[in-house]
């Protein structure tokens, strides 16, 4: 769930340099709608729910948020974050209910963590980091693959997460927004080339997935608690597998980041259906009208419409 599309940075391979477009607070779904939806997801089976961006942490109302869903039962929430608040804002998060913090650091390089976010300060997201694993007791860091930045920096990466307890995960860099195919030709580096990287120097153990997991395969290394995922989206797509639906900040499910099938949930809300009614109507549209897969691969020079920060990580 996309709590706001506005976010503190504006890193390369998720916001344009500008930001995207303010939409008016009428057109964004209002905390107790939220809840409603919440709800409606609960109902029908949902066991996690991630709570993403934009930024998050921007959002006021996050903590209430995490205790409504907290409540209902939910079984697993977590937060994906660029981490800048987080020396402030894990600890009444952690009290809210929450225990499972995603956090992008693409690069321990400052000069190069300050290129690819386009001006953050890396030393911020660390303090951040360590403040908040006094309270939060599963943290991952999530490592876009950029070639041109930070494939050197795989094994120092690594060697940063199992010293310092943190899981951390892999992704490959997609063709999101006006320039993504561009982007993807020039950084593009495939996850079973980090993994080789990282076999040089660590002997990687599978680990077995719970169903309701999300698309990292991953690993261990004898020794440490910290965990190594890697998330193929182009090399090696999982979407037999998919088990994730978005909802943007303005109410629209999206049902893959790379097509442009959706269906608008604000106006049904607004209009006064029923929460069973409701419920149906996402599952119809779920089971119908969800893509089979995406087609990156299918059409190397087209990207899809929209920006991460809009849909969430």
């Amino acid at each position: 769930m996309s709590l706001t599309e506005h976010c503190n940075l504006r890193c390369r391979y998720c916001s344009p340099q500008e930001g995207t477009p303010r939409f008016a607070r009428k057109d964004h779904l209002a905390p107790a709608e939220l809840d409603r939806l919440l709800s409606v997801f609960h109902a029908l089976g949902v066991r996690h729910m991630r709570f993403t961006g934009g930024e998050p942490l921007l959002y006021p109302w996050l903590a209430d948020r995490i205790t409504h869903a907290r409540d209902l039962g939910v079984a697993k929430l977590s937060v994906s974050t660029n981490g800048y608040l987080l020396d402030r804002l894990s600890g009444p998060l952690a009290q809210a209910g929450l225990k499972r913090i995603n956090v992008s650091v693409d690069s321990l390089v400052p000069e190069r963590f300050e290129r690819i976010t386009r001006g953050g300060d890396l030393r911020r997201v660390l303090r951040g980091l360590f403040i908040a694993r006094e309270s939060i007791p599963h943290i991952k860091l999530n490592v876009v693959l950029l070639k041109d930045e930070n494939f050197d920096e795989i094994p120092a990466l690594v060697d940063f997460a199992l010293r310092e307890g943190f899981d951390i995960q892999f992704i490959e860099t997609m063709p999101l927004g006006i320039a993504g195919s561009a982007s993807r030709a020039q950084s593009y580096v495939s996850v079973a080339e980090a993994e080789a990287h990282i076999a040089r120097s660590h002997a990687l153990v599978a680990r077995s997935r719970a169903t309701d997991d999300g698309p990292a395969r991953r690993f261990g290394v004898a020794g440490f608690a910290s965990e190594i995922g890697f998330i193929s989206p182009i090399s090696q797509n999982f979407c037999a597998g998919c088990n994730r639906v978005r909802l943007t900040s303005t109410g629209r499910l999206v049902y893959c980041l790379g097509q442009d099938d959706g269906v608008d949930l604000l106006g049904p809300l607004r209009e006064g259906l029923s929460q069973e009614a409701l419920a149906d109507f996402v599952r119809q549209k779920v089971w119908h009208e969800k893509p089979e897969r995406h087609t990156f691969n299918d059409e190397p020079s087209r990207a899809a419409p929209v920006y991460m920060m809009r849909l969430g990580g």
